[in-house]
């Protein structure tokens, strides 16, 4: 409940204008409640940082994960980019922080965000080593697994800002096909 009325509060005001005090309004609760879940505005921010970043993390697993067959590439990252897509559009307040650094506080911002990337590009690179395994044995796999997972997370992240953006311009099915196939013919080149 802190969590929540502190995650509005945030993306509302920014981080240097959130106030405990706000918090605890928020919430519905005295400020000494919020006191007894967090020492203070940082650590209470941190914790909101947390979750939100394992929230957006387990639906960027499950959309990796749903869209299993890694046999049709070009299908699987349709499928992927769609689901990644759809969860942007049903907690906006959530990806904004992720995607665009928005609720103040953009150092810790940054860095969970730098850290939860470093985990989607080994996913992806992983991904892309099978793929390119399949046609090529060469040395140069891996270096091109991990181009192609920098280019994968680059337009996923690209994806979600347009539709941030501009919602109402870019439904996510049509966004995510567009990603897939633009992905699918850079694999092709790699």
């Amino acid at each position: 409940m802190v969590l929540d009325a502190a995650f509005e509060l945030f993306m509302e005001r920014g981080y240097d204008a959130t106030t405990m005090d706000a918090v605890a309004a928020a919430a519905g609760i005295s400020k000494p409640v919020v006191y007894d879940c967090f020492a203070g505005k940082d650590e209470l921010f941190q914790a909101l940082l947390r979750r939100e970043e394992a929230r957006v993390l387990d639906e960027i697993g499950s959309a990796i994960s749903a869209a299993a067959d890694l046999g049709d590439p070009e299908r699987f990252l349709t499928e992927s980019f769609t689901a990644l897509l759809r969860a942007v559009a049903a907690s906006p307040a959530a990806y904004r922080v992720v995607f665009l650094g928005e609720g103040g506080a953009n150092a810790a911002v940054a860095r969970r965000v730098q850290r939860g990337r470093e985990r989607q590009l080994e996913v992806i690179a992983t991904i892309a080593r099978s793929w390119l395994e399949r046609r090529d044995d060469g040395a140069e796999v891996e270096r091109r697994a991990r181009l192609i997972a920098f280019a994968v997370v680059g337009l996923a992240e690209g994806g979600a800002r347009a539709l941030l953006s501009e919602p109402d311009a870019h439904p996510p099915e049509q966004l995510g096909a567009a990603l897939g196939r633009i992905a699918a013919r850079g694999l092709t080149a790699a």
